[in-house]
C-alpha cells in the first residue's frame, strides 16, 4: 500500500507542476507557434497571437490534469 501512496503522490506532483508551469513550458518550447487557428480571417493579428498562446497554455494544462488524474484516483482508492 505504501508503494501505491508514493506512486499516487508522484503522479499528483507531476501533474500539478505541469499545470503550474504551463506558461513557462509554452514560452520555452514555443508551442504557441505550432497552434492552428481555423478562423484566422475573422480576427486581427494581435487577437490571433493571443488566441494561439492561450490555446497552447490550455493544451498543456489539460495534459497536466490528465497526468494528475491517476494520482487523484489512486489517492481515493488508497485512503478510503
Amino acid at each position: 500500500m505504501s508503494m501505491l501512496k508514493i506512486l499516487a503522490f508522484i503522479f499528483l506532483a507531476a501533474g500539478a507542476l505541469m499545470v503550474y508551469g504551463a506558461n513557462w513550458v509554452v514560452s520555452k518550447y514555443k508551442l504557441n507557434e505550432k497552434a492552428v487557428v481555423n478562423f484566422a480571417n475573422e480576427m486581427t493579428e494581435d487577437e490571433i497571437t493571443t488566441y494561439k498562446y492561450n490555446k497552447a497554455v490550455l493544451n498543456v494544462k489539460m495534459l497536466g490534469m490528465l497526468v494528475a488524474l491517476p494520482g487523484f484516483i489512486l489517492i481515493m482508492v488508497v485512503f478510503r
